[in-house]
């Protein structure tokens, strides 16, 4: 291994120490990897991509429940980091190869293997169970190592280890706590394991300089199975959130302190054991572990038995709630650690631009029937259903922020309830506007699919909407004073678009509109003469742009108005009124139609808009065809054309030539059909290049 470029010029480059050893733990790592390490095809793309990466210990499969209890935990913990917005690394070693991120059937193997062939691997067992190609499990020591060596920063657990009962008389201390004192991994866990001496345990953290946060309301410490321990002892620290959580680990790198982080979160409160029951059953489970002579290794397994036994399974439950609860709590701090903060954008991201976006965040339901056909009836049918993050003005919001713009607001209205929940976790930073109404409930919209997943009809909830008015907006005029772009979709009230309307016009901002539907295309010109001034884009389909044309007059030359020049002669009438017509076809691509010439950028270096004489039209190709979706995906192209939409949105903002700006839109859209979400996470691979 050469790491002679440590000590060469080369080191110049780096603009600290912090800089340096992190480029060192990477020519390691890379060494290490090409020999001995196996990376997950889901982690190897997250690495690639920079996306958020949850590392995962496995000695709970092998030594921590029974199976099949232990697998479908596994699973479910994993499944709870990816609904989170991180990418899970179950960490194992098979056959002497350290695996980050073991896949679903090397957890199945590792679940049904029997305890004592799978060796349960500290800090000390690694280079054994490496150089003799054994199996190993990870605990949390072995874990935060071999992660930190891959360069994962986080991972979550159950509860660590620590300073055992009786410490004073057999020396019984967990290598957790030792390797927390010098591997800068965070470790999300429910606390120390109730079964150990806690106390003891926090006094030896401290000693080793390990910072111990509790997240949550309380400043109370939590114990594994309670939300407290049974003597109330407080935390060091207490903070309130997974972004709070994220900027202390970025202040922890900006002090170059290696040591790692102990995040601990209580267990929910639906599962959580009264502390005094579980006390008097751990002392009961201690005495049956000294008259068997239990210790090292098999003493925690062994206790964690006898809970189950004393509890009746009650224990079990609350240990696979806790590290569910764990592993989604690890997935939001990753991701709000993996944001880039307002002056990261400015000096580091390809994508410029602050984006305000207005109107409707909706939580939706799909409801698809698997029969061929659907009776009123009454009867039962056979199907299949989803909950999902929706709304026109959301959707937009979110893949803007995927796409690299980071300063993105969405201005809208949500109640204070789950589904409004849902909405703030799906924005991170954009849904720092959003309002949240005590005395009405989120959006909905429910549709029913068909067995090929066409829409056979919705409902929607929307009364919400109504409180997106002008005293919403006028609260956040320092937002619009520092957008470059307002996007309005049809949902608010006309006199809030008036109202809007008029601050673009005061503050000289221009307008995206995004009609939403045929029934809202024509509702911003009926909101005053304002939009003469300010709306640069609209971006129909082609029902929404035949109301548009309708309202206006414009003579549709083909009743039918399918053919395609029936709709570019409409498109290029709107344009003489509207200057930039988006018009989306489906499977035929995107239609732009305005007055420019030739393959040009939407505005100049000035920021004005290009204007030429005459109004052309270009037709560009979609990146993916229908036909070519695989049929379970055919019910997720709610968010296709708000992806769209703002792939276009990022391109315009970053002043990319027209083909590059619909290249990109097309892109984002093809990524969403090929999802089942409505924006899915996989935009943020797009690479936006600086112009």
């Amino acid at each position: 291994m050469n790491v002679m470029c440590l000590n060469s010029k080369s080191c110049r480059i780096f603009k600290s120490i912090s800089h340096c050893r992190q480029q060192f733990r990477r020519i390691i790592s890379r060494n290490i990897s090409e020999n001995n390490f196996i990376y997950g095809s889901h982690v190897l793309e997250a690495k690639n991509n920079g996306m958020p990466i949850v590392a995962l210990e496995s000695t709970i499969i092998t030594h921590g429940m029974p199976y099949p209890q232990n697998l479908e935990t596994a699973l479910q913990v994993e499944s709870a980091v990816r609904e989170n917005g991180a990418i899970p690394a179950t960490i194992a070693i098979l056959d002497g190869k350290v695996h980050i991120g073991v896949n679903k059937k090397e957890i199945e193997q590792l679940s049904k293997t029997q305890r004592e062939k799978v060796i349960k691997c500290s800090r000390r067992d690694l280079s054994y169970v490496i150089s003799q190609k054994l199996n190993g499990s990870t605990t949390v020591c072995g874990t935060m190592l071999l992660a930190n060596l891959a360069g994962i920063e986080i991972m979550a657990t159950g509860g660590i280890g620590g300073v055992h009962r009786g410490a004073e008389l057999n020396f019984d201390v967990s290598a957790d706590l030792t390797e927390l004192g010098r591997t800068p991994v965070t470790v999300v866990c429910a606390g120390v394991k109730a079964i150990l001496d806690i106390p003891k345990t926090l006094e030896y953290l401290e000693t080793k300089g390990v910072p111990v946060i509790t997240i949550g309301e309380s400043n109370n410490f939590p114990a594994f199975y309670s939300r407290e321990t049974f003597d109330k002892i407080k935390a060091p620290m207490k903070l309130s959130n997974a972004m709070e959580a994220a900027s202390l680990i970025r202040t922890q790198r900006a002090l170059n302190i290696n040591s790692g982080l102990l995040f601990a979160v209580p267990i929910p409160e639906s599962h959580a054991l009264d502390p005094n029951e579980i006390e008097i059953n751990i002392q009961k489970a201690l005495l049956k572990a000294n008259e068997n002579n239990i210790t090292g290794k098999e003493i925690t397994p062994f206790l964690l038995q006898e809970l189950a036994e004393l509890t009746v399974g009650q224990s079990v439950q609350s240990n696979i709630a806790l590290i569910t609860n764990n592993a989604k709590v690890a997935a939001e701090i990753a991701r709000n650690l993996n944001s880039k903060t307002e002056n990261d954008v400015e000096e580091t991201s390809g994508s410029k631009g602050r984006p305000v976006v207005i109107g409707g965040a909706v939580f939706d339901t799909i409801l698809q029937v698997k029969e061929l056909q659907i009776t009123f009836n009454g009867s039962t049918h056979k199907g299949k259903s989803r909950e999902a993050c929706g709304g026109v003005g959301r959707n937009v919001a979110s893949a803007l922020v995927h796409l690299g713009l980071f300063n993105t607001k969405l201005i809208s209205v949500i109640g204070n309830d789950e589904a409004g929940k849902a909405i703030i976790k799906s924005l991170k930073e954009a849904g720092d506007s959003l309002q949240i109404l005590s005395n009405k409930s989120t959006a909905r919209y429910s549709a029913i699919l068909d067995n090929k997943g066409e829409c056979c009809f919705g409902i929607g909830e929307m009364d919400a909407f109504s409180e997106i008015n002008v005293p919403l907006v006028k609260k956040n005029y320092s937002v619009l004073e520092k957008a470059d772009l307002i996007v309005l979709d049809g949902n608010p009230p006309i006199e809030t678009m008036s109202a809007i309307l008029d601050i673009a016009k005061t503050l000289r901002k221009p307008v995206w509109y995004e009609p939403t539907d045929f029934q809202k295309a024509i509702k911003i010109f009926q909101a005053g003469s304002q939009w003469e001034k300010t709306l640069h884009f609209i971006s129909p389909n082609r029902n929404e742009l035949l109301a548009i044309a309708k309202y206006f007059g414009i003579p549709i030359p083909n009743d039918e108005f399918k053919t395609y020049e029936a709709v570019k002669h409409v498109a290029e009438n709107l344009a003489k009124i509207v200057p930039v017509v988006i018009t989306t076809l489906g499977s035929l691509g995107v239609m732009v139609s305005r007055k420019a010439a030739g393959n040009r950028a939407f505005y100049d270096e000035r920021g004005e808009l290009i204007y030429d004489e005459d109004i052309q039209s270009r037709l560009y190709k979609p990146h993916l065809q229908l036909d070519n979706i695989p049929e379970v995906h055919q019910s997720s192209v709610s968010g296709c054309g708000d992806c769209l939409a703002a792939g276009i949105i990022v391109g315009i903002l970053n002043k990319f030539s027209e083909a590059e700006c619909i290249s990109l839109g097309l892109k984002a859209a093809a990524i969403s059909l090929r999802s089942f979400e409505a924006v899915p996470q996989q935009l943020s691979t797009l690479q936006i290049e600086e112009k």
